[in-house]
C-alpha cells in the first residue's frame, strides 16, 4: 500500500488535485485538512494498492 499526502493552499485547488489522483487509483482515506500553521493550506490523504 502506498500513502501520499496532497496539499494546497485553496479549495479549489485540493479538489482539483485530488480529482486528478482519483484516475491513478489513490483513493482518500479520512476528510480534507486544514492546517493554519506555517503552511497555511488543505490537505488530503490519499492511499493505493
Amino acid at each position: 500500500m502506498e500513502y501520499r499526502i496532497i496539499r494546497s493552499k485553496t479549495l479549489e485547488g485540493l479538489e482539483k488535485e485530488v480529482n486528478a489522483v482519483l484516475g491513478e487509483g489513490w483513493v482518500p482515506t479520512g476528510g480534507p485538512m486544514n492546517q493554519p500553521f506555517g503552511f497555511s493550506g488543505y490537505f488530503q490523504a490519499m492511499v493505493r494498492d
